[in-house]
């Protein structure tokens, strides 16, 4: 079973992917196959995101808001 990637493996894996399939070279179905790989990625940075955004919280508590831009 393969490790899972850490943020800045999915991070550089996505970017890879966005590269492969910016070039436009490749057949159809592997272009589908990587595109559905990225979305997948894309999860799982979020997911990583969030759990971090979460502890952060759990941090500086209260605190967080005063961070927050203002909407004037």
């Amino acid at each position: 079973m393969k490790k899972p990637l850490n943020y800045e493996e999915s991070v550089n894996k996505l970017e890879e992917i966005i590269r492969q399939l910016e070039e436009g070279e490749l057949p159809l179905e592997q272009s589908i196959q990587l595109f559905t790989e990225g979305m997948d990625l894309v999860k799982t940075c979020n997911q990583y995101l969030e759990q971090a955004e979460e502890k952060i919280k759990i941090l500086v508590g209260d605190k967080l808001e005063d961070f927050s831009p203002s909407q004037e």
